[in-house]
């Protein structure tokens, strides 16, 4: 009886054994494929490519040009962040060549994000859409399509202000421009008011058949006054993707120290131009949004880009769309 007993606890101490390091070789083995680093042949940890990391990803869409692209950009920063999530982004992408960005994935290509599971936003371009603010834990997700509000990324807008850190070689271009306005004119302090002016696609027929709108002449010259009232010794900075139409509008104002970027200068240029302002004067559009943001001055904008009661203005909720310190001129 007394041997039994010992037989029969020394199996059940070897099933106990066995047990264990079964489940150590489970965990062991879970740990190693779903780390973010695997040791390769030569035993260095090397990262892993993103399908087989255990943080999930976001991706965006990649719709349109440079100012759709960084409202992409920043509202997924700030979904991220809210989400533990990591951003992926493709060193072909535009905004990665423009920008020295920070804190993100960087991929040859993001063939990748066509595995995620697409989340469109409900509420369409210009209005935030809250759902997207939390996400269904442990998976990775591509987002769209334009996320164009400021509450997407208003609890990171200073991580955003360090994101949008021009690269060098545009940082310069822009350095050189705006010393030459400086010393062009015989202010010896002047305040630059940078004026984007866009015309462009939304004066075609398929805007105008939107309801998507130019900003007036009438607007240009009161937002021009209302600087004038506040401020001395203006420069304006013009840049706009009609500089004929540009400049024929602005030939009414002789008595105005006006500065006009040239023709063919990349956009990229533009904008960082435009940021280098002291305060900035909107038109309509995303890269006349990003010009007011960027500039971190005061910033007047034009509240109606849609015509009232088309659909260029159904895609709009304007306080969604427009930060609440802004300075809307109506006329």
């Amino acid at each position: 009886m007394f041997i039994e007993e010992i037989l029969t606890t020394r199996k059940q101490v070897q099933y106990a054994a066995l047990l264990f390091v079964t489940v150590l070789v489970i965990f062991c083995t879970n740990y190693v494929i779903n780390s973010d680093y695997y040791i390769g042949d030569s035993g260095v940890s090397i990262s892993r490519p993103p399908a087989m990391a255990s943080q999930p990803f976001l991706c965006y869409t990649y719709n349109g040009r440079l100012g759709n692209l960084m409202f992409e950009f920043a509202s997924l920063t700030g979904i991220a962040a809210l989400n533990n999530r990591t951003l992926i982004i493709a060193k072909e992408d535009h905004i990665y060549k423009v920008f020295d960005l920070k804190n993100v994935t960087v991929l040859d290509n993001r063939d990748v994000c066509n595995t995620f599971e697409f989340i469109e936003e409900a509420l369409g371009c210009c209005k935030f859409d809250r759902t997207l603010m939390t996400l269904p834990r442990g998976k990775s997700f591509k987002i769209g399509l334009y996320l164009q509000s400021w509450k997407y990324f208003y609890h990171v807008q200073d991580e955003i202000r360090r994101q949008y850190q021009f690269r060098d070689h545009i940082k310069e271009k822009a350095r050189h421009i705006v010393n030459t306005i400086r010393t062009s004119y015989i202010y010896k302090s002047p305040k630059l008011i940078g004026i984007h002016i866009r015309i462009g696609d939304i004066g075609n027929e398929m805007h105008n058949y939107g309801g998507l709108v130019i900003a007036p002449e009438g607007y240009i010259y009161k937002a021009m006054d209302y600087t004038k009232a506040r401020f001395i010794d203006i420069i304006f900075v013009v840049a706009s993707d009609d500089l004929k139409w540009s400049r024929s509008v602005l030939s009414a104002r002789a008595n105005d120290s006006i500065y006009f970027l040239e023709e063919g200068v990349p956009p990229e240029v533009d904008l960082a131009v435009l940021a280098s302002c002291d305060h900035v004067i909107q038109t309509v559009g995303t890269f006349s949004w990003w010009a007011g943001f960027l500039s971190g001055g005061v910033s007047i904008y034009y509240p109606h880009p849609g015509r009232i009661g088309s659909p260029g203005e159904a895609r709009y909720n304007y306080a969604d769309f427009f930060l609440p310190n802004w300075i809307p001129i109506d006329v």
